[in-house]
């Protein structure tokens, strides 16, 4: 389901005008789901997916350091954190993309 939620969320955000330059990147003990370039520069993309409930409830704060933490050792940098939140119901996908979520 995870690998569902991820490439949806590439898709979604290619269609926002982002290139994906890669996928599931190991950082020190973290893991970091999307690295994202858009024309104002590198994010690092949190992917949350859920078949019930709400997927922004999985990105606690707790969750949100780790992130930053596995940031803090990529060169070059991401300027900032999404959260695109990825929901599978009967009723179809959707999709929430939340920029500088922390």
């Amino acid at each position: 389901m995870a690998r569902l939620g991820e490439s949806l969320a590439a898709l979604f955000l290619e269609e926002r005008g982002g290139k994906i330059v890669a996928r599931n990147v190991r950082s020190g003990r973290g893991e970091i789901d999307l690295i994202v370039r858009f024309p104002d520069g590198l994010v690092a993309v949190e992917v949350k997916t859920r078949t019930g409930g709400d997927p922004r409830d999985a990105f606690t704060r707790r969750k949100a350091d780790h992130v930053w933490q596995a940031v803090g050792g990529l060169k070059p940098k991401p300027r900032r954190v999404d959260l695109v939140a990825v929901s599978l119901t009967r009723a179809g996908v959707g999709i929430l993309w939340i920029p500088g979520v922390s």
